[in-house]
């Protein structure tokens, strides 16, 4: 009986890490199924045919490199179909300097420049992990760094922006790359980065840049100069007359983005992808201008309280903060693509981040809201609903509540960041009296 004893004993007190661990485990498996998904749904298809985002980059790219009208409707879906097979119509938005930047991928034929694309693509996914962990200061074997790689890797926006191959996978590192830079006091390296970043996807890049620029630093706005001058000479020798691609340019949103079009808000769009508050907005209230004028007014608050809580505080509250605030600001009236959702992992570097060994109400909502949004609900939605009753799908609170619930879980991420953010700016001004006081004594 003893020896009983002594080997219960024995099994009790094993030292903790000999014992498996889900918590060690689970992350690992999400991180080798999220990877697997990387592999075996998007690169494994790279020389398939077919339209993704890259598709439109790459013809408008070769048409810019042929003299042509790279947002002519009908030229850019017959160039496609012969290039890559897309048997689907193409009206290209991406700006020019966009088309540009892509042309050195067209000198490759598109099923290697597509791999290529693909290849990149997935590098950046990594990079913007190795940038995200020093900019929230996070060890390598610390718990939240463990969180955050497993959080980024399985993000489903971060999924189909590399399914649907969206340079915004490649404007992210880039943005995060100009930030660290910016803590290093490299400020001119930062503001060529960030005006890249804005040139290849203006509404993501133009967020991180304003809040640099309101900064006032001299070397940050010559760098951030440099790109826009070198793209503009490149433009001035475009063959195809200003006026002929702006009003090609202008028929394309207005295909896309017009009244009962696929990306606007009125009856007719999309019903799970477009993300601005406008959408829910018009299910209450059916006047187009004035839901558009009442959402312009919501980001237009929200932007000034996010200009209060950053002066008050004096550009001290934590910049993955600060930033990644903004830019879901940006998400309320403008119109950004599910992709474009990924660089919100930004908000993990602050949220992941205990402050006095536990985490505050705001940060534990934030993590919440982007474990959501890590859920692949836009693929479920669009699977299940062709099997669901149209007395269903055309119920108000369908379309109002579960059909856009990605536009709920954007809006409760911009009051909580906007919260924690007055709040952060209010604890430095007291911090500051404080301070004052003990000089004054």
């Amino acid at each position: 009986m003893a020896s009983v004893g002594a080997n219960a004993d024995a099994v009790i007190h094993l030292p903790e890490n000999s014992l498996p661990s889900v918590a060690r485990v689970l992350p690992v498996v999400v991180c080798l199924l999220a990877l697997a998904d990387f592999v075996f749904r998007g690169i494994a298809l790279a020389f398939s045919p077919g339209k993704t985002d890259f598709t439109e980059l790459y013809t408008s790219a070769w048409l810019w490199r042929h003299g042509q009208n790279f947002y002519d409707s009908a030229l850019v879906t017959r160039t496609a179909a012969h290039l890559a097979g897309s048997d689907v119509l193409i009206a290209p938005v991406y700006p020019p300097t966009t088309v540009i930047a892509v042309v050195p991928f067209t000198f490759l034929p598109w099923p290697w420049a597509n791999l290529l694309w693909l290849l990149l693509a997935l590098f950046a996914v990594g990079v913007t992990i190795a940038l995200l962990i020093p900019l929230g200061n996070f060890q390598i074997h610390e718990t939240s760094t463990y969180l955050l790689v497993t959080v980024v890797l399985a993000f489903d926006p971060i999924h189909q922006a590399f399914h649907l191959g969206n340079i915004a996978l490649l404007v992210v590192p880039l943005c995060l790359a100009a930030m660290h830079f910016a803590q290093e006091e490299r400020v001119f390296s930062t503001g060529i980065l960030l005006s890249f970043a804005t040139l290849l996807k203006p509404q993501l890049g133009i967020w991180v840049l304003i809040y640099y620029l309101i900064q006032r630093r001299k070397w940050f706005l010559v760098g951030a100069a440099l790109p826009v001058f070198t793209f503009s000479f490149i433009l001035l020798g475009y063959p195809v007359p200003a006026h002929v691609l702006i009003s090609t340019y202008r028929l394309n949103l207005e295909h896309w983005f017009g009244v009962g079009r696929p990306y606007g808000f009125t009856e007719g769009a999309l019903p799970f992808h477009v993300n601005n508050i406008q959408v829910i907005l018009f299910q209450l209230w059916h006047r187009a201008p004035a839901v558009n004028v009442l959402a312009h007014a919501i980001f237009l608050g929200g932007l000034v309280i996010w200009l209060c809580a950053v002066w008050r505080g004096r550009f001290r509250a934590p910049v993955p903060l600060v930033v990644s605030s903004l830019i879901a600001l940006s998400f309320v009236s403008l119109y950004h693509s599910v992709s474009d959702v990924a660089i919100l992992t930004l908000a993990l570097c602050w949220a992941l981040k205990r402050e006095r060994e536990t985490w505050t109400w705001p940060q534990r909502l934030t993590c919440l809201i982007l474990l959501l949004m890590l859920l692949p609900g836009h693929s479920a939605l669009m699977r299940i609903t062709p099997h669901l009753t149209s007395q269903l799908t055309q119920s108000w609170w369908w379309k109002l509540f579960v059909a856009r619930y990605f536009v709920w879980l954007l809006f409760a991420l911009n009051v909580v960041l906007l919260r924690a953010l007055v709040a952060s700016s209010t604890t430095s001004c007291s911090a500051d009296a404080t301070r004052e006081i003990r000089l004054a004594h």
